[in-house]
């Protein structure tokens, strides 16, 4: 990126309080992919940023860039979106921070998307309007990893290329895919998936979400695609979420209530 001003279309994925009064953003922009900034003076503003730089907020960025620095000055913010619904309802702010972490962490700084930032901005309203959250979230994962490159091989084999017939098919987070029961043998951390999960998340991975919304789901679907998902997604970053650690604990919780 040259040096100059910018107007950008963003996704606030995090903010942290930076000095006495000054904050670090990352932005996932429609123009320009993940950004880092810095908003000089924006927790003593009373008009420029109140409201404007809270984590999923949907708005539009103004920032300069100095090709000095890693980090965007932030100008100006107005705001699109801010999701209230989210806000006040832990079950939709756990999910929607989530969604903003997975992103983060998938995406790398300076490689534009829009399918990316479309796609995120798409499930946040979903969230924000209800809806199943375990479904949805279940399709934004196989959305984002498809939208990625890093869509698994769910269709047959990812080893010998066969479709294996058995009910019940093991999928393998470092093969990338589907093994059969011969091309699983020894091959570790093998994950069961029922036929009717994988062909729902290969047909999940294409769809867009107007089409996803209207998709019926059994709970056994989506048992069986959160661990199948999770562990790929764990693989593919090389660490846990400390979102899904949140709503793991959550979930927890509720079941001992």
């Amino acid at each position: 990126m040259k040096r100059g001003l910018f107007k950008a279309e963003a996704i606030i994925l995090n903010s942290l309080d930076y000095g006495e009064s000054d904050r670090i953003l990352t932005f996932y922009t429609l123009e320009h992919g993940k950004i880092r900034g810095i908003a000089k003076g924006a927790r003593r503003s009373r008009k420029r940023f109140v409201g404007n730089l809270e984590p999923m907020s949907h708005i539009d960025l103004i920032f300069f860039h100095t090709e000095k620095s890693e980090l965007m000055r932030v100008e100006d913010a107005h705001l699109i979106e801010s999701f209230p619904n989210l806000k006040v309802d832990i079950d939709r702010l756990s999910r929607g921070c989530y969604l903003i972490e997975l992103v983060s962490e998938m995406t790398r700084e300076g490689q534009a998307s829009p399918p990316v930032f479309q796609l995120l901005s798409g499930f946040l309203k979903v969230l924000d309007n209800g809806g199943d959250l375990d479904v949805f979230t279940r399709f934004f994962e196989i959305r984002l990893l498809a939208v990625l490159g890093y869509l698994p091989h769910l269709a047959g084999c990812v080893v010998c290329k066969n479709r294996p017939d058995e009910p019940l098919k093991k999928f393998s987070s470092e093969r990338g895919g589907i093994v059969c029961r011969s091309c699983g043998i020894g091959v570790p951390g093998l994950v069961p998936v029922s036929s009717g999960t994988a062909g729902l998340l290969a047909m999940a991975a294409k769809l867009d979400l107007d089409k996803l919304s209207r998709l019926k789901v059994s709970q056994a679907f989506i048992d069986e695609s959160e661990r199948l998902l999770y562990d790929f997604i764990k693989f593919q970053i090389g660490k846990e979420l400390k979102t899904k650690r949140f709503l793991d604990k959550m979930r927890s919780a509720s079941v001992r209530a």
